[in-house]
């Protein structure tokens, strides 16, 4: 009798063991990474929100910039994309993130944005060295920059734009703000940043038509 509670005993022991040792099938879900676009002048921007002001012999030689450190508050410095949609709340998606931190991708995309309508091929972004020559130095603030409803992002930026040269080293010469929108189809993260990269694309034109005007003050 007693080997027998024994035999058992080991029998259920066993079972135990090897049902601790079944892993369940897991719920989790790898996240999606994004990134930021810059303008394609290849593709028709009929629809743009923003004219073009530079035409295709419009350059401004010599106009070399470095764009300095974006800065950002710290809820967008997460690398889960957020959305807005509610005032006071934010919210965090954990399968949505970005591919680069949001000033790295703010850069870049600002960075070659610029360059393009400014048809200058000759720039830097922080955290890489100024080139020398450089001409402006520019300053970007981000405050929003997020989906704010189902089928809507917005940007709030301000920028200062800085000229340099070898006698009154950098000096302020312009500044602005903007606050733009534009619509999204809902319920799809790709078009969300689109629609952002959009945004990066309307904020570029901004500041590069505003070195457009004074360019030829400063010549």
């Amino acid at each position: 009798m007693t080997h027998y509670i024994f035999s058992s005993f080991l029998i259920l022991l066993t079972l135990l063991i090897m049902s601790s040792c079944i892993v369940p099938e897991s719920t989790h879900v790898e996240p999606t990474f994004h990134l930021l676009s810059a303008i394609d002048f290849d593709q028709n921007d009929s629809d743009s929100e923003e004219p073009n002001h530079f035409s295709q012999d419009g350059d401004l030689p010599g106009c070399t910039f470095y764009l300095k450190q974006i800065e950002v508050p710290s809820y967008l410095q997460e690398n889960r994309i957020i959305s807005r949609l509610q005032k006071g709340k934010i919210e965090f998606r954990e399968n949505d993130r970005w591919g680069e931190s949001i000033v790295d991708g703010v850069g870049r995309v600002m960075g070659l944005n610029l360059s393009r309508y400014l048809k200058s091929p000759f720039y830097s972004v922080y955290p890489h060295r100024k080139k020398i020559g450089t001409r402006y130095d520019i300053n970007l603030t981000l405050y929003r920059f997020e989906k704010v409803a189902r089928s809507e992002v917005l940007l709030q930026a301000g920028w200062e734009i800085f000229s340099r040269d070898y006698k009154n080293g950098s000096y302020p010469i312009l500044n602005g703000k903007e606050n733009v929108r534009t619509s999204i189809e809902p319920n799809s993260v790709n078009e969300e940043i689109i629609g952002l990269s959009k945004l990066l694309a309307i904020l570029a034109q901004k500041v590069s038509g505003a070195i457009y005007t004074i360019e030829p003050v400063l010549d």
